[in-house]
């Protein structure tokens, strides 16, 4: 079973993806169309890299470092999207524990 499936296999994931730095699919497991599969690659290279901006801001900011963010997590009312490095997936809030979904992105992303 590849990691993507492990991770997609956890009680509450939706899909599981891993994209390229350029936001593009490189890889899926679970229960999304591959157009939106795509669209969601996109958004999470993205907000990523949003991400990576802020704490290089907090920093600056700071004057110390220790910032840099492994992963990031947009919280719906009943979906979100968790990713780590360059992994991402969609959960169902009730169903699922963050600390599970946490633990199986830093695998998957080897990080």
């Amino acid at each position: 079973m590849s990691d993507l499936e492990s991770l997609s296999a956890l009680r509450g994931v939706v899909a599981a993806l891993r994209f390229y730095d350029d936001g593009t699919l490189a890889e899926a497991a679970g229960q999304l169309e591959q157009v939106d599969l795509q669209l969601a690659a996109e958004l999470c290279c993205a907000n990523g890299r949003i991400m990576h901006h802020g704490s290089d801001i907090l920093m600056t900011l700071s004057g110390t470092g220790g910032w840099p963010p492994r992963g990031w997590m947009m919280m719906g009312e009943e979906l979100s999207v968790c990713a780590v490095a360059e992994v991402a997936c969609f959960v169902r809030n009730r169903e699922a524990s963050f600390n599970d979904v946490f633990r199986g992105l830093t695998e998957a992303s080897g990080t």
